[in-house]
């Protein structure tokens, strides 16, 4: 054993001296970094080793409204062993007439090639009139097996409660349901023009290269409107869903190894501190500098690394305990295996920071005069050497690098650490102003009222490094605070009364006339609107195909699966022209088409460029005439892509509609009219969706306020480990102010009142930037109105007051109950 590690086991052994609350900063910090690292890790690993479950086979080839024709097919079944779906949505109708949208699937004999369905207790494959039912939608028509539903034109028995289909999650606007090929042609829902998508899934030879195959067959067939998709890319919904939940709990778990690091640094100080008598008297027996630095290194390494492990421990389990909380919610569970990567990420980041927290302060030490020992000045334990910085700010600057080098989004994570740093530094200034205002009032009040405004500026106060991390953690939670509360409002006042009652698809434009004479029957005096529906994909832009395309831009979402397309004579409603010109109502000529103006933009597209659009397999070049903002808050049609009149007409194409009913009107009636008499329409529920949105958001803004809870937590810990750390010194001061009478109510009321100033000071403050944070997001990014719950927002900034009053005054409790006699004997 070494003689450096035996002086730092032997040192230890006179105990922590504020070791013990760098233990538990660093302990906590990394218990939370770990968690999300690893829960994010073994998501994307589950989702790679799961991928030919979840795609039903290692290649899906899948085009709209239309099956392959002859030379497609007998190319898709060269490629392998191949299975094929017809996927469409439908309103399944209960015995008692109740009805539930639901995502209604075809299969042939070969489905699935690779995946088990879950078909339930007593349940099997459906055949003929037979159907098996998702379990969501058994339990809100309440249906039984053997019992009978409708859908289309046909009547079928249920012979399976689906528990699980293997890539589906449990966030379904429209659950699954499913028939064979002859119950799907039974249902007559299929027509020209109908929505529906048609999967040929297909099994490789092994070591067979799928995306090259899958583009190579989009070249072949380039008119096809063809969209591959290997099992690398399966769940890749899920996989965006929590790469964006991730990047905010990872900004969360950040910051709280922010706020931790100043902990950190307040318990170096303090241990550097009491270690500075003990080095003082190694230094007068020969002890060099480096060796005592190197003792006090050692004996934080030793600290840290098993505060280190006992976080990634915490962190190593945690998929497991969030795969058991979300059961069902995700299509597929975390890997619960040790995410070693996303583990170490997390220690390495665990040690900079407790490097970059400490090494001044331990430096600062080593650098005591024995000298000092004898004239009984040890000085304050920080080095003022402007080189003292040089490996911290190293550390830091490493540690920021590697967030935002391992981040899916390199550029958020970039403006998340700049916002952290920008925070830090906006309350080390509010920090250093609460110290001037304090000195300048210092002389206010009574003598109670001026000790604890005068401890605020005392030598030695961390009164900078407590508004960073009170600051820190209390911004965040009022931007999200404010954030969710404003996008919650949204939801729950003006959609609703914006949006229409029913959203419904697939009306065949031959009984247009028929649909409205129903409307009118059911929902008189509401408001009716029809416009041509078809759908296909993107397939060139300016003559390059996009399955040649290496990077889409983030922002071309036009380009990723089927888009939604209409023709129009007269620009939409909630539709403004930015750049070009609307063609004249009665326009007939070559093709043009209106896209979205910020989908142009993140193309780099002009008016006058072109764009290919695959309509039932045919391809159609369109000439950009103009650009358009939409309103998407219309909550009417917003298409982002509309062609003029004269191109799409001939095509099979139905109609969609929406209906809104006088206030207090119901679509009731409507709907089991066209149950009855149009089957083949399926009707969306607003409301529905409402629902499904708002529990999502709920969702996400409970797990960030829990993870910025934990932030909170961690201000709290250091502020309660600061006073520890100053406890010395509060209690020479508490002695020396009851030696010249002042009783123990007052030393405590002149506590309180400190910890109150800074406390609300700091609390304002973050209220201040929180709230202006949040308007930025819910204004500049959802483009909705800022109307946060104000009441509720408000009392964020009280409650951190009162704890962070009620944290303080537990930790200053040994320094008041000091004795006098014993702080005499300690001077």
């Amino acid at each position: 054993m070494s003689q450096v590690l035996r002086l730092a086991l032997r040192d230890l052994r006179g105990g922590l001296k504020g070791l013990g609350l760098l233990w538990i900063c660093l302990a906590v910090a990394i218990a939370g970094l770990a968690s999300v690292t690893s829960l994010a890790s073994s998501i994307d690993r589950a989702i790679a080793d799961n991928g030919r479950a979840m795609l039903g086979g290692d290649l899906m080839l899948s085009t709209s409204s239309r099956q392959a024709n002859a030379e497609e097919l007998a190319a898709i079944e060269a490629l392998g062993r191949m299975s094929k779906s017809i996927t469409t949505r439908s309103m399944l109708v209960g015995p008692d007439g109740r009805s539930q949208l639901v995502e209604l699937s075809g299969i042939d004999r070969g489905w699935r090639l690779a995946g088990e369905v879950d078909w339930g207790m007593g349940g099997r494959r459906p055949a003929g009139l037979e159907v098996a039912v998702g379990h969501e939608v058994a339990e809100r028509l309440d249906l039984k097996l053997g019992g009978q539903v409708r859908l289309g034109r046909a009547s079928y028995r249920i012979v399976s409660i689906i528990e699980k289909v293997p890539g589906q999650s449990g966030f379904a606007l429209a659950p699954p349901v499913i028939v064979d090929e002859a119950g799907l042609a039974a249902s007559r829902l299929i027509q020209p023009g109908s929505i529906s998508t048609t999967n040929y899934r297909i099994l490789l030879p092994g070591g067979a290269n799928a995306d090259a195959i899958g583009k190579d067959f989009q070249r072949l067939h380039p008119a096809g409107g063809w969209r591959s998709t290997t099992r690398d890319e399966a769940g890749s919904g899920t996989r965006r869903f929590i790469d964006r939940l991730g990047q905010m709990l990872l900004l969360v778990a950040l910051s709280a190894l922010a706020i931790g690091g100043l902990g950190m640094s307040s318990a170096a100080a303090a241990f550097a501190a009491s270690r500075r008598p003990s080095i003082a008297i190694l230094k007068l027996v020969g002890a060099t500098r480096r060796t005592v630095n190197a003792m006090l290194l050692t004996e934080i390494g030793l600290i840290a690394t098993t505060a280190i492990l006992a976080g990634l421990a915490i962190g190593a389990i945690a998929p497991a305990l969030v795969g058991k909380l979300t059961e069902g919610l995700l299509p597929i569970s975390p890997d619960t295996a040790p995410q070693w990567m996303a583990l170490g990420e997390a220690a390495l980041f665990g040690v900079l920071i407790c490097f970059a927290a400490s090494w001044r302060m331990v430096t600062g030490a080593g650098e005591t005069k024995p000298a000092r020992l004898l004239r009984g000045d040890v000085g304050n334990g920080q080095s003022t050497n402007w080189r003292s910085f040089l490996l911290p700010a190293a550390a830091l600057a490493t540690a920021a690098a590697i967030a935002i080098a391992g981040a899916s989004d390199p550029w958020f994570a970039a403006i998340g650490v700049a916002a952290i740093a920008g925070l830090c530094g906006l309350f080390a200034l509010v920090g250093f102003a609460i110290r001037r205002i304090a000195r300048g009032a210092k002389h206010l009040g009574g003598p109670i009222t001026r000790l604890g405004i005068a401890a605020l500026d005392r030598p030695g106060a961390a009164t900078g490094r407590l508004a960073v991390s009170l600051g820190l953690g209390l911004t965040l939670l009022v931007t999200l605070a404010g954030t969710a509360s404003s996008i919650l409002a949204e939801i729950d006042t003006t959609i609703p009364k914006k949006a229409p009652a029913l959203f419904m698809v697939d009306i065949p434009r031959a009984q247009e006339a028929r649909f409205r004479q129903i409307a009118e029957q059911t929902v008189a005096h509401s408001e009716l609107r029809l416009v041509p529906s078809l759908r296909g994909p993107v397939t060139a832009v300016n003559g390059v195909r996009v399955a040649d395309m290496k990077n889409v831009p983030e922002g071309a979402w036009i380009l990723r699966g089927d888009r939604g397309l209409t023709f129009a004579g007269e620009l939409p409603p909630a539709n403004r022209i930015v750049a070009g010109q609307w063609w004249p109502k009665d326009y007939r000529g070559p093709p043009l088409v209106s896209i979205d103006a910020d989908a142009a933009t993140a193309l780099n597209l002009k008016v006058g460029d072109t764009l290919t659009v695959s309509i039932l397999g045919r391809p159609i070049e369109a000439r950009i005439a103009s650009f358009r903002e939409i309103d998407w808050r219309s909550f009417g049609f917003n298409f982002a892509i509309i062609f003029a009149p004269g191109v799409l007409e001939a095509a099979p194409y139905t109609l969609m509609a929406t209906v809104a009913p006088e206030q207090g009107g119901s679509t009731t009636k409507l709907e089991r009219r066209l149950t009855d008499e149009m089957p083949m329409v399926s009707a969306i529920r607003v409301a529905d969706i409402v629902a499904e949105v708002k529990s999502l958001l709920e969702s996400i803004d409970g797990a960030v306020r829990i993870a910025t809870g934990f932030a909170i937590l961690m201000g709290m810990i250091v502020l309660a480990g600061s006073v520890v750390a100053t406890r010395r010194r509060r209690a020479r001061d508490i002695v020396l102010l009851r030696l010249v009478g002042a009783t123990r109510g007052q030393v405590t009321r002149s506590q309180l009142i400190e910890f109150a100033l800074l406390a609300a000071a700091v609390s304002l403050a973050a209220f201040v930037a929180g709230s202006i944070a949040a308007r930025l997001v819910v204004v500049q990014l959802f483009e909705f109105p800022f109307s946060p719950d104000w009441p509720n927002l408000a009392l964020i900034p009280l409650g951190a007051t009162l704890l962070a009053m009620l944290a303080a005054f537990l930790a200053a409790i040994p320094a008041l109950n000091a004795r006098p006699a014993e702080g005499l004997r300690a001077l």
